[in-house]
């Protein structure tokens, strides 16, 4: 069976770790947990945000920069996240920001849509090459925002369906 994208995310930015940091994201009292009871799987819709909030350990920085082939200091180059701070969140073992997350939790989704439909390495080069469908950047270069994170997903899901831009 294959894997959802979801999941193929969650191993990116390391399962463990993950799911850790969801188990400890603090809940209002009295209010059950949407994501209460659902896997990844099935798609929870605020599961990232949970986890986003819930700040993830920086390893999952550095697991995100070895899926993609590419150094911590050139993943937070191309997020617009300071690397002399995430190195020291890397060499000390801290949480990141929401912010970092946010921004690690956009490469490792593109990373995994991209794979699930180019297969692992062309979905590597992928995110990593210059693309006609998005104004001649290169996919990872647009994750750094909302809006940039939404034009790739949108460019992947017009790759899938066979759409030219």
């Amino acid at each position: 069976m294959a894997r959802s994208d979801t999941e193929r995310a969650i191993e990116i930015l390391g399962a463990s770790e993950v799911a850790t940091a969801v188990k400890q994201r603090p809940h209002r009292k009295g209010a059950k947990s949407r994501a209460a009871g659902r896997t990844a799987s099935q798609g929870d819709p605020t599961m990232w945000t949970e986890l986003i909030r819930s700040r993830l350990p920086s390893t999952s920085l550095e697991r995100t920069a070895e899926h993609l082939g590419v150094s911590v200091n050139e993943l937070s180059k191309t997020l617009r996240l300071p690397a002399r701070t995430l190195h020291r969140r890397v060499a000390k073992r801290q949480k990141l920001t929401c912010e970092e997350t946010e921004r690690n939790v956009r490469a490792a989704r593109a990373l995994a849509r991209a794979q699930q439909l180019l297969g692992d390495q062309n979905g590597r080069e992928w995110l990593l090459e210059r693309c006609r469908g998005l104004g001649g950047e290169t996919p990872i270069s647009l994750l750094d925002t909302s809006d940039g994170f939404v034009a790739v997903m949108d460019e992947l899901g017009r790759l899938e369906y066979g759409v030219v831009s």
